[in-house]
C-alpha cells in the first residue's frame, strides 16, 4: 500500500497524538489533513484508564472533534471479551473509570475493591494511577485461590512529558511474580482490538486501503502485521530509531511524528518505495 491509497486509519493515541497532557506539534493540522483527504479513522489505545467520553473531552481540549464510537480502548475490548466468555463471572477489578464503565456497560459483576473473602472468578487488571498495594494484594489472593488472570494490555510503560512511566504491563508483572500465573492479555498486539476497529470502520476497510499508526513496535506494529494491515511508526512516543534498527518488526513507513505523516499524505510521498521513509517534522 502507498500513502496515496490510504482511506482508513487506525491510530494509537498515547505517544502518537500526545505525551501526557501535551499535544504533539501541529496535531489539529494532522486531523485536518485526514479530513481533507477523506481518510476515516478510529483511535485505538491500550490505555484502559479513561472512558471514551473522557478521550473525546481530551481531544476537544486540543481542538479536535471526534465521536465516542471513534474511540476504542483495551477496556472496551476486555469487557466485550468477558461478556462473551464469562458473562456470569464475579470480577475483581484493578483499574480506573474506563475499565469500570466498560465492564458495567456489559452487565458484568464487579466485586468490591476491598473484597478478600468471596473468591473472584476473574481478576482483571487495567492501568490506574490510583493503584495501591492493597489492590495488588487482593488480586494476588484471588488468583492464588484459582481466579482467572486477565490483563487489559501488556504495555510495560507509557509516554509522558517527563519520560516513560510504569504501564499496565508493569502491574501485570508484579502480580505474575506473586502468583506464578501468566495473564491472558486482551489488548494490542492481540487481534481482538484490531478486528473491532475494522468492524467500526466498515466493510470497505481492507488491508489495501487501511493502515495502523502507532509508536510501539511490539504492540501497534506487531499486532497490525498479525492481522495483515500495513503499518506506520512515528518516533514521537515509546520506540526510537535505535529500537527500530534492532527490531525484527519493521513497519512499512516511519515518520518522526504525525506532522511529518500529514506532510507525506499531502505531498503524496507514499508513491515512493514503502520501506521506510523518515521525515523531519515542520
Amino acid at each position: 500500500m502507498n500513502l496515496s491509497d490510504l482511506r482508513y486509519l487506525i491510530s494509537d493515541m498515547d505517544g502518537v497524538l500526545w505525551r501526557g497532557e501535551t499535544a504533539v506539534p501541529h496535531l489539529p493540522t494532522f486531523f485536518q489533513t485526514l479530513d481533507a483527504h477523506h481518510i476515516q479513522f478510529v483511535l485505538a489505545t491500550n490505555n484502559a484508564s479513561k472512558t471514551p467520553a473522557q478521550y473525546v473531552a481530551k481531544l476537544a481540549k486540543f481542538g479536535i472533534a471526534v465521536q465516542p464510537h471513534q474511540i476504542m480502548t483495551s477496556a472496551l475490548a476486555t469487557a466485550g471479551y468477558l461478556a462473551s466468555h464469562a458473562p456470569h463471572a464475579k470480577i475483581y477489578m484493578v483499574g480506573g473509570d474506563g475499565l469500570r464503565e466498560a465492564l458495567t456497560a456489559e452487565g458484568l459483576t464487579i466485586l468490591p475493591r476491598t473484597e478478600r473473602d468471596d473468591t473472584a472468578d476473574v481478576v482483571v487488571v487495567g492501568l490506574t494511577a490510583e493503584v495501591t498495594y492493597t489492590d495488588m494484594a487482593n488480586a494476588t489472593i484471588h488468583i492464588r485461590r484459582g481466579a482467572r488472570f486477565i490483563g487489559c494490555n501488556p504495555d510495560a510503560t507509557f509516554p509522558s512529558e517527563y519520560g516513560q512511566l510504569p504501564g499496565n504491563g508493569s502491574l501485570l508483572a508484579l502480580i505474575q511474580t506473586a502468583t506464578s500465573v501468566t495473564p491472558t492479555v486482551i489488548g494490542k498486539p492481540g487481534p481482538i482490538m484490531f478486528h473491532e476497529c475494522l468492524r467500526r470502520l466498515g466493510p470497505s476497510a481492507t488491508p489495501a486501503n487501511t493502515a495502523m499508526l502507532g509508536d510501539r513496535l511490539n504492540t501497534d506494529i506487531l499486532g497490525a502485521q498479525g492481522v495483515g494491515l500495513p503499518t506506520i511508526l512515528v518516533l514521537s512516543g515509546v520506540d526510537t530509531a535505535v529500537e527500530l534498527a534492532l527490531s525484527t518488526h519493521q513497519p512499512d513507513f516511519v515518520f518522526n511524528d504525525v506532522a511529518a505523516l500529514a506532510d507525506a499524505i499531502r505531498n503524496e510521498q507514499g508513491t515512493m518505495n514503502k520501506r521506510p521513509l523518515v521525515n523531519a517534522s515542520q
